[in-house]
């Protein structure tokens, strides 16, 4: 009996050690997620969603620990537990440290996105589903099952394939359009139009044309009388910026009511300008940002995350089924990977 008591003693220091660290895990990636974005931690909030799913997968983990430790039917493994937790450690190291390092990755875009964001998105995606991985073997073991760590993937792609479908539903639930009521503020509400893709001959793409046409609609109607557009250029190419601004020279609008930003790339650094240069300006009264219907749902968190007060409005942008389909998903994929990362 003395022998046993020592035993469930050692198991419980162990149990007690990896619950620690899981809970230093959660607690540095809630850092990361706001000093990544120049956030002071004094902002954190717990009730933003993103932040809610960190801390239900860490105390499913830290409950599984618990379970496992004096429930298992398949006996105590501790070479286990220290394992899977120094290599979620070690990946979530690499992850943060991606971050602030320049990584000498092919100056590529894939599906938009630089190679080395991808990378870096990858990275985190990884230590995410290796906590998957780690909760399934946990509880699979509680519950009889033998410990198959092929059993346990599968079920971490079910985990990813059902997050991703609430995911979808979320995005396709939320309204998307402003109201149309007359600018009476006496202030400068601006129209923020998101970058999109600038097609051959430095022509705008539909979905950066229809953007700019919602905008002018909004300008035309005095619900805004500023256009803010933003956007980089890849080589070869004018700035998004400035294509949407020929674009825009073709309707009946003063260029000095008409700004341009030419440094963003990403929808995440364009909510940092507006936060960062836009909203500091004096007379800046309602910010509406301007956007495809399928992108507004993602922007609408970033701005809560981001503690930001703007209206959106979708553009009149007509997609096939396909492509409808196509843009949530990737939508779907890149909303996910911010609530969980700040990405």
């Amino acid at each position: 009996m003395a022998k046993r008591n020592k035993i469930i003693r050692k198991n419980g220091t162990l149990a007690a050690i990896i619950i620690l660290m899981s809970a230093i895990d959660l607690l540095a990636l809630y850092y990361f997620k706001y000093q990544n974005q120049d956030i002071p931690f004094s902002g954190f909030s717990i009730s933003y969603l993103g932040n809610i799913i960190n801390m239900i997968f860490t105390a499913i983990l830290i409950l599984g620990i618990i379970f496992y430790t004096f429930l298992t039917r398949h006996g105590f493994k501790p070479g286990f537990l220290i394992s899977f937790t120094i290599i979620l450690n070690v990946i979530l190291l690499l992850a943060v440290i991606s971050t602030k390092i320049h990584l000498p990755l092919p100056n590529i875009y894939i599906l938009d996105h630089p190679l080395h964001k991808i990378f870096i998105g990858a990275l985190f995606s990884l230590y995410q589903f290796i906590q998957f991985i780690f909760m399934s073997i946990l509880w699979y073991s509680v519950i009889g099952r033998e410990l198959v760590i092929l059993r346990a993937i599968v079920n971490s792609v079910v985990i990813v394939a059902l997050l991703l479908v609430l995911t979808f539903l979320f995005i396709n639930i939320k309204k998307t359009n402003v109201k149309n009521t007359g600018n009476k503020s006496g202030k400068e509400n601006v129209a923020v139009v998101l970058g999109a893709a600038v097609w051959s001959h430095n022509s705008p793409s539909p979905s950066l044309a229809a953007r700019v046409d919602k905008a002018f609609e909004l300008y035309k109607k005095g619900i805004v009388n500023k256009i803010q557009l933003t956007g980089s250029n890849a080589p070869g190419e004018m700035s998004e910026a400035e294509v949407a601004f020929n674009y825009l020279k073709m309707e009946n609008v003063k260029s000095s009511d008409v700004w341009l930003e030419n440094n963003t790339v990403s929808t995440l650094e364009q909510i940092r300008f507006i936060r960062d240069s836009l909203l500091t300006k004096k007379n800046i009264g309602k910010v509406i940002i301007v956007s495809d219907a399928y992108h507004l749902t993602r922007v609408r968190e970033m701005c809560k995350f981001y503690k930001i007060k703007a209206g959106v409005a979708a553009s009149d942008l007509k997609l096939s089924f396909e492509n409808n389909l196509y843009y949530k998903l990737k939508e779907s994929i890149a909303l996910l990977v911010f609530w969980l990362f700040a990405l």
